[in-house]
Order: structure tokens, then C-alpha cells, then sequence
């Protein structure tokens, strides 16, 4: 009986077929393979590559997929925490980063609303560690929340303007990604091999990739980073249960030990869409709240639009590692989606009420995993892993951590491997897929206002919601 035919994928060369089908593998030998195709890892892979490193990246998912696209943007300085490094790091890598790569960053209307506690401890620090703000009074509570409750229940009216930005996340990952696309193959990793380590850690010795067009290849790196944020445990689960791994005298409680302080939540993120007309740019942290949104400018139905980011504290809980999901996906829960919308128009009642007369402005509610080292979400996590000779991991938690998460990954990798010259691609790579925004992806159905009461009739809506 002859053999089924090959299927040819037209996006993939004619030979790239005939030698998968042999099982003749191309080999990609680099000094520096980085596991991760967001944020963090596209950086690496252009500094690395800077610094004359031959270096390729995999990512089993479009680039900027996860918590880079579930992140709305901020560069926070670290208004609420105070950290002078974590402001300069927005002035002096972030900002000049940006205008070199003209990635679109927006300052706009910023402001911290608060109460007498906590605000009266952050004066204090904005001075010391340098801060710009400007206090305004209750005279300079911006329009959108006067007839809202943001200092209800408190003693104290605190408004003051703070120098905040967000930056593109969708041009940003393009900029990175510019220039190295010949060097990234998007797949899963399907095998790992590794070198005994005679009484010392394992080395990983090679992996093999199957990419998402139905090819493979093999790497034979010097040194592994792992940028793979919410995927770190599942990654270094699927390290240390491999074949070959303990033959080779590998300790996997002591891998694991190595990333004890990398912790997840979900998230709630309530999102709000409208003519900028109707939805003004502005962001606020409202710390006595445990509330933040923040604001994105963009353009919809060829329009001026806002997008509004509400965060809020007690909408979190922790999620165990073996939970985590690779692409940062949390768990929706529609109670929390109720409260926190209820919340959101109690502070900003004239969103509830625009809408309802009529305006266009839709809502969608997702949830997202959020990365925290030590059980905060401004810590970064960038070491070697202890028993394996060769694996490192750059996790940033907040982009500030990137730089310095990036930094501190160069360090110890110029200390294991030496430079042997940029490669101009690898086998299989090119045309890497860019993902989409949390709010823009397939399925992301936004509600109007009378869909918004259907789909969560606790909402405080109209006369007749539901209480259930």
C-alpha cells in the first residue's frame, strides 16, 4: 500500500519538507539560547546579540504573548513603593530606549488620590528618592470622578499629579523584535539531552524544537536562559522530569529550589473602552482603594479611543506553580467582575451614567496571572540555576526588573560563555507572529451597556438589575 503523501505547507520551503520527512534535522549551534518571546526575552536577545553573542530565541507562542500583553503599558516609577533605582531606570534606559526605537510612549494626566493614610508617608519619600509631582488639591481632581465616592469613608482629600507613562506594548515588541527575526523559531520544545557533570551539576547538552510549522531543529547551546514568566515552573518541571536528567546525576529538588521565591495571582483586570471624548485620558492611583487605572490612547473605528486598565487589590489570589498557565491566563470569577465594576462606577459615576445615555463605551472583564518574586510584584529574579551548570533564568516582574533583570542575566552569562560573533539567523527561524493586546484577541467579546447588565446583572446598571 503506498505511503500517504506529504502535506506542503506553502509557507515552508520545499526542501525544509523532504529533509523533515528523512528525519535530517538542521542543528543550530549558538552560545546563548533564550526561552521566551516576550518582553524580557526579545531585550536579551538584542543585547546579547550587541555584545557579539551568537544568539537565537524560542518562543511557543507569538512574541509579546502572556504578561506582556496582559500588562497595560505602565513604566512605573514606583510611586506607591518608592525606589529611587526603579525611577531611574523609567528616566535613563526605558524613555531614551523608546525615542531611539520611536516606540510611542504617553505621558498625559497622572495622579495619585488618596486619603490621609496612606498618602501622608509619600511626600516624604517622593523628595528623597527624587520625584517629580505637583500636590493640587481637591480643586484638581479631574472631572471624570467629582461625583464619585474616591474620598468617601476617609479623612483627607490628597490629588496630586505625578510624571507617569505608558508605553506601546504592541510597538515595542515589534522594535525588539526588528532585526532578529531570522533568529527566532517559534515551537515547542519537545526533547532535551544533557551532559553528566562526573560529581558536578548536569550540563544541557542540546534541545529539540518542533515548530509550529510542522518542522524541527535542534540546538546545541553553550547557555540557556529562560524568560518564560508565568511558564518558569513548567518549564523547569519539564527539565528536570526528562529523560537522561537524573542519569546524569541531576538533583531536581535542588533546580527547583533555585526559583522557590517565584510566585503567581490572578488578576482582575476590568477594561473600559470609549470615544476619548467620553472617556478622558486619565490615570489614577487610588492607594486607600488598593485601585489603579490606567489609561491607553488608541485609535478604533478610525476614531480618538481610550481604554481604561482597572486593577484592583483585593481582586487578586495566589495560584499554585503547578496551576500557573504559560501564557499568563487566569481564572474569570463573574462575582469579582461584579464588585469590581460596582466599585469602578461608584468612583466615576459619570462612566455609568455616559454610558447608559447612550455613549460608546463597551466593557470586557479578563483575568491574567502576574509574576511576583518574595511575593512582590517589583522584584526580578535573574541567576543561574543551582544543579544545572548551564540554565539560567531572567524573570523581571514589572518593567523596570527588565533592565535590571537583563543586566544582571548579562553578567552571569559573560562569566560562563564567551562571545564567538552574532549569528544572521537559525534554521527554521524568520516571520516570527506578533500576538495581540488581552483585550484584542479572538473571543475578546466587549459588552455594551445593555449587554454588560445581562451578562453580570449585579452590575448597578438600570432599575430592574438583578440581584442574585
Amino acid at each position: 500500500m503506498p505511503a500517504d503523501e506529504p502535506e506542503f505547507d506553502t509557507g515552508v520551503a520545499l526542501y525544509e519538507r523532504v529533509r523533515e520527512r528523512l528525519g535530517w534535522y538542521p542543528t543550530a549551534d549558538v552560545d546563548v539560547l533564550v526561552v521566551g518571546g516576550g518582553i524580557q526575552g526579545l531585550l536579551l536577545l538584542n543585547e546579547l546579540s550587541d555584545r557579539g553573542y551568537a544568539t537565537a530565541l524560542v518562543s511557543n507562542a507569538p512574541l509579546g504573548s502572556g504578561q506582556s500583553f496582559d500588562w497595560p503599558g505602565t513604566l512605573s516609577k514606583g510611586y506607591l513603593d518608592p525606589d529611587p533605582e526603579q525611577r531611574r531606570t523609567v528616566a535613563e534606559r526605558w524613555l531614551p530606549f523608546a525615542e531611539g526605537e520611536h516606540v510611542p510612549v504617553a505621558g498625559g494626566e497622572w495622579y495619585v488620590c488618596s486619603t490621609d493614610h496612606p498618602y501622608r508617608y509619600l511626600p516624604p519619600q517622593w523628595d528623597e528618592g527624587g520625584y517629580e509631582y505637583d500636590e493640587r488639591g481637591i480643586d484638581g481632581l479631574p472631572e471624570i470622578y467629582r461625583d464619585g465616592t474616591i474620598f468617601a469613608k476617609g479623612s483627607g482629600e490628597h490629588v496630586t499629579a505625578v510624571d507617569e507613562y505608558a508605553i506601546d506594548r504592541e510597538a515595542l515588541v515589534r522594535a525588539l523584535a526588528d532585526g532578529h527575526e531570522e533568529r527566532i523559531v517559534v515551537g515547542d520544545i519537545a526533547e532535551f539531552a544533557f551532559t553528566d557533570g562526573a560529581g558536578s551539576p548536569p550540563a544541557l547538552d542540546g534541545l529539540t524544537v518542533e515548530t509550529h510549522e510542522d518542522l524541527t531543529v535542534e540546538f546545541d547551546p553553550d547557555y540557556v536562559v529562560a524568560a518564560t514568566g508565568t511558564g518558569t515552573h513548567g518549564l523547569v518541571d519539564s527539565l528536570v522530569g526528562a529523560d537522561g536528567f537524573a542519569e546524569s546525576g541531576g538533583d531536581p529538588e535542588r533546580v527547583r529550589e533555585s526559583i522557590s521565591p517565584v510566585t503567581y495571582r490572578n488578576v482582575l483586570v476590568l477594561a473600559v473602552r470609549g470615544p476619548a471624548t467620553d472617556l478622558p485620558a486619565v490615570s489614577a492611583y487610588l492607594p486607600h482603594k488598593g485601585m489603579s487605572v490606567v489609561a491607553r490612547r488608541h485609535r478604533h473605528r478610525e476614531e480618538n479611543y481610550v481604554t481604561w486598565y482597572v486593577t484592583n487589590d483585593t481582586a487578586t489570589d495566589e495560584v499554585a506553580p503547578v496551576e500557573a498557565t504559560d501564557d499568563a491566563t487566569g481564572t474569570l470569577d463573574p462575582e469579582q467582575v461584579e464588585v469590581g465594576y460596582n466599585k469602578l462606577f461608584e468612583l466615576a459615576p459619570a462612566v455609568k451614567d455616559r454610558a447608559a445615555d447612550g455613549a460608546d463605551i463597551e466593557f470586557y472583564a479578563y483575568a491574567a496571572l502576574e509574576q511576583r518574586i518574595d511575593g512582590e510584584s517589583t522584584r526580578h529574579l535573574a541567576t543561574s540555576l543551582d544543579g544545572l551548570a548551564n540554565v539560567g533564568v531572567a524573570l523581571p516582574s514589572g518593567a523596570a526588573g527588565v533592565w535590571v533583570a537583563t543586566d544582571e542575566t548579562l553578567d552571569y552569562v559573560s562569566n560562563a560563555v564567551d562571545p564567538s560573533g552574532p549569528v544572521d539567523g537559525v534554521p527554521t527561524g524568520g516571520n516570527p507572529p506578533i500576538g495581540r493586546l488581552a483585550d484584542d484577541r479572538p473571543g475578546a467579546r466587549w459588552l455594551d451597556w445593555k449587554a454588560l447588565g445581562v451578562r453580570y446583572p449585579r452590575v448597578q446598571n438600570r432599575p430592574d438589575a438583578v440581584e442574585r
